[in-house]
């Protein structure tokens, strides 16, 4: 707190403030915010009051502001003048250490000293009584939107402040800050931040960030730049594990900045990528959450496996993300056109680029995938070339390489669990472990759309329950028997769905008998 200091904001301030702001309330409220855009305006308005205002300063760099205005309580025709503040603004991960305490008592006495009787505020309802401040139904004053409310606020200054009472009225400027178009254009002066729209936002005390690494019951949190050792809440425990957090999740958390912060909750999930276990018990192993973008990186040598690629394809579409593609080591094949054909052949939602990092061939198709915002899921076997592709697409070596044996094009494990990396800036990858093989259950969705031209073939079969053997009208013979569906991309369909069939009946076996347990040990502990 020593090094701390409180001063008047210069111009030199003026963009750090700013940001700083932004980075304060981005996403607090909802998608993005506009706080950077009404600290840009209010310095403008002949309501500023920069002498009562102050920005904190800690090791030369901006990490609090707060900024006084002239505001109004109107009743009937008599006017009086009050002071508002707003924004207070804290750098998010300088929390917890005081500075906007420190803010509010230099700048309340300042205002006290200047003789203004009181202020009125629209602030955090478990913040502000903490310094002092009641709701304004103490004090007869009324906010013209919406009456009163926990978050509508005053503190009494000097004497005369308990004699105002009317209607409550911010300065204009405050009104002049809500085209998303201009918040949008005026936000792009400053680094790519991704405006999220989730039902678990309205934050008070919890923060928003997102997970970045797991490791058994081991979590980090990225929060803006900062990586946070974190821990579940304990009712986490009680819950089914597809509720638990992976890497790419969104979460509220307690931000705690000399140890383990703890996840409070989950937010809804834009894609959720799983698949059976290794042990091929049933039970579903959950990879990523989030991703916009899955890419299947097989590299055309002996790795090249059109099974597996249809696997992840599946896999990729029942989580609701897109799959690519991306078919590494061209420059090796003396048949790109052939492999790029078949993999198109799987689905027509998949996406398919033939590239060689080493030759700079095909890269710059891949350039539309890494804009701000975006999250991309690596999948593929080790050796497939994963971080060589991103680094050369990058341009900068973000992730670590491994060579391969000669003797099988077998590569060795870089990745060895999962983990959000941020490869430019707004743009995220998950890189996975790799995989040589991945099992379905569960993903039957994802399997359909892989499969969508032999799901429509279904649909024109005679009979409804048609077993595509020897029945009459049967669509999918006479597809077979013309060469419109080949026999082996049948096969793989049949085959993954009895897949998916076997292994999520399974899973529902093991559910069900985990259930029956819990019964048990529940009915055991109120034994008296």
């Amino acid at each position: 707190m020593n090094n701390i200091i409180l001063r008047k904001e210069t111009k030199e301030d003026f963009y750090d403030t700013e940001h700083m702001t932004m980075r304060a309330f981005w996403n607090l409220h909802g998608p993005g915010c506009n706080e950077h855009l009404l600290v840009h305006k209010l310095r403008e308005s002949e309501d500023y009051l920069p002498e009562l205002s102050r920005v904190a300063e800690l090791d030369g760099r901006i990490v609090g502001a707060i900024f006084y205005s002239k505001a109004k309580v109107a009743d009937g025709d008599t006017e009086h003048e009050v002071l508002t503040f707003g924004p207070l603004a804290v750098e998010p991960t300088c929390f917890n250490m005081g500075i906007g305490a420190k803010l509010l008592k230099e700048t309340l006495a300042l205002s006290k000293e200047a003789g203004y009787k009181g202020i009125v505020i629209c602030g955090e309802p478990e913040y502000y009584p903490k310094h002092g401040f009641k709701t304004c139904d103490n004090f007869g004053i009324v906010h013209p939107a919406f009456g009163n409310s926990d978050a509508f606020m005053a503190y009494p200054l000097n004497d005369g402040f308990e004699e105002i009472h009317g209607t409550y009225y911010e300065a204009p400027v405050f009104e002049t800050c809500e085209d998303e178009a201009e918040i949008e254009e005026f936000t792009k002066e400053f680094p790519y931040y991704k405006p999220l729209k989730l039902s678990c936002q309205w934050l008070h005390v919890e923060k928003l960030g997102r997970i970045s690494e797991v490791q058994k019951n081991s979590f980090k949190i990225r929060f803006f730049e900062q990586e946070l050792p974190a821990k579940l809440k304990g009712s986490f425990y009680e819950e089914d594990s597809e509720k638990w957090p992976v890497v790419g999740d969104y979460v509220t958390f307690l931000y705690n900045p000399n140890g383990e912060c703890t996840i409070l909750t989950v937010c809804e999930r834009s894609s959720f990528l799983q698949r059976p276990d290794q042990a091929k018990t049933g039970v579903m192993q959950h990879m990523v959450a989030n991703v916009d973008y899955t890419f299947i990186v097989t590299s055309l040598n002996d790795d090249y496996s059109f099974n597996r690629i249809a696997r992840y394809a599946s896999v990729a579409l029942q989580g609701n993300s897109i799959p690519v593609a991306i078919l590494t080591k061209s420059d090796l094949c003396n048949n790109v056109g052939r492999y790029v054909r078949e993999v198109e052949s799987i689905s027509e939602n998949i996406r398919v680029h033939a590239v060689s990092a080493l030759l700079d061939i095909g890269l710059d198709e891949l350039e539309e995938y890494f804009t701000p915002g975006t999250t991309i899921c690596l999948m593929g076997s080790s050796g497939a070339g994963k971080s060589t592709l991103i680094n050369s697409i990058v341009g900068s070596e973000v992730m670590k390489t491994s060579e391969i044996r000669e003797d099988d094009s077998k590569g060795r494990h870089t990745t060895t669990h999962r983990q959000l990396i941020e490869v430019k800036e707004g743009v995220f990858i998950i890189d996975t472990p790799g995989m040589r093989e991945i099992g379905m259950a569960n993903t039957q969705d994802g399997i359909d759309d892989t499969f969508s031209d032999i799901v429509e073939l279904i649909g024109r079969c005679k009979f409804s329950n048609c077993r595509h053997d020897t029945e009459p009208g049967c669509a999918i013979k006479a597809a077979l028997e013309s060469g419109e569906l080949s026999r082996e991309r049948y096969e793989l369909y049949v085959n993954l769905g009895a897949e998916n069939t076997r292994n999520y009946a399974m899973k529902k076996e093991i559910s069900r008998w985990a259930k029956e347990m819990k019964k048990f040990k529940d009915k055991n502990n109120n034994w008296d």
